[in-house]
């Protein structure tokens, strides 16, 4: 065997290392995206639930507010002679409690939509989390296959060369 031929052999191996090293960049770039897809996702369902809880506060305190208003249009009526117990003032405090009630309950819908939302875009991060993870993996087997099959007609090549 003469030095080219050595030569040769020597800057296939070189190029067959290079070409191991960049599917196994690839695949580990691949999963290092999809772990952040993973974490983006995570961070839609973290914020999902802050929604529903701000919602359910803010529920709370309308409800609070729709008591004291009650508490506010009784005191009113009391101090204008008006018997609590009359029909009439009945529905005023009853239309004030409704109304917070509705209020709150107004406000746990949009906080739920909003929250569906951030869980359907968790949903979506985690698809693409898994198809870039799937990516990875594939195109890294792919490309082993490839070198596989270039290793396998170069060493054709050579026996063909040799004979």
């Amino acid at each position: 065997m003469c030095v080219l031929d050595i030569a040769g052999e020597v800057l296939k191996a070189t190029n067959i290392g290079r070409a191991l090293t960049t599917l196994e960049e690839q695949r580990k770039m691949g999963n290092y995206q999809a772990a952040l897809m993973a974490e983006e996702a995570r961070k839609s369902e973290k914020e999902a639930a802050y929604q529903r809880q701000e919602g359910i506060e803010e529920a709370r305190r309308q409800r609070l507010s729709a008591i004291l208003k009650m508490g506010d249009k009784k005191a009113v009526m009391a101090s204008n002679n008006i018997a609590l117990t009359s029909a009439t003032a009945m529905n005023a405090v009853d239309d004030e409690k409704l109304n917070g009630e509705l209020n709150a309950l107004t406000t746990l819908k949009k906080s739920e939509y909003t929250a569906q939302s951030y869980i359907d875009r968790a949903n979506d991060y985690y698809r693409k989390a898994g198809l870039q993870s799937f990516k990875a993996k594939n195109n890294y087997r792919s490309g082993l296959r490839q070198l596989g099959t270039d290793l396998e007609m170069q060493f054709i090549k050579g026996f063909i060369g040799a004979a």
